[in-house]
């Protein structure tokens, strides 16, 4: 049996700059360290093991969500705040830092978690993104956030990561939130 070598490292990294900065991480790249970052992720687009997430933005943790071959994702940063929803959403083994509890109900508004509850099925068995049934979400989304149901694109985020979504339905949902609803009025999250 082969002992663990710098190769079986897998870092992800919210853009190839972040590397390039930290002496640690060139150095574990020297080595032979596996690093990428979503607008290339090269070989860990398959990743066999498990896959450390440094400094992570929520753009990087959905790719490491995306990369289903990776058996664990290990996060580092110092700003865990970003972290909520994933936290949330998966509610991850603590290993040190700052703890954050995760919510007890992701997403409490009752008739948005049934609307996303009622398309998941539908994404999950091959609907498009941008499809018909694509549409219809969104508008019922928007049509629930205008009347009062308010949720943050965070919230979106987590809910459709707990509920399993593919991962281009996931982070469209996110992107489509943050871009169409008024987030700047948003409640914050009890």
């Amino acid at each position: 049996m082969e002992a663990p070598g710098w190769s079986r490292i897998g870092i992800l990294l919210s853009t190839p700059e972040v590397g390039q900065s930290s002496r640690v991480l060139r150095q574990l790249h020297a080595r032979g360290a596996t690093v990428g970052a979503p607008a290339e992720l090269g070989a860990l687009k398959e990743w066999p093991g498990p896959l450390l997430v440094y400094e992570p933005t929520l753009a990087t943790l959905a790719a490491g969500e995306a990369i289903t071959t990776a058996t664990r994702l290990i996060v580092l940063t110092a700003d865990a705040a970003v972290l909520q929803p994933w936290v949330d959403a998966f509610d991850p083994e603590h290993l040190g830092g700052q703890h954050l509890p995760a919510a007890a109900v992701v997403l409490p508004v009752a008739l948005v978690r049934r609307t996303m509850v009622y398309f998941t099925h539908h994404l999950q068995s091959g609907a498009l993104v941008g499809g018909r049934l694509w549409e219809l979400l969104l508008r019922r989304l928007e049509e629930l956030y205008h009347h009062e149901q308010h949720f943050s694109p965070e919230d979106l985020l987590a809910l459709a990561w707990q509920l399993h979504w593919p991962p281009d339905a996931t982070w469209e949902l996110y992107r489509w939130a943050h871009e169409h609803l008024p987030c700047a009025t948003l409640h914050p999250r009890p």
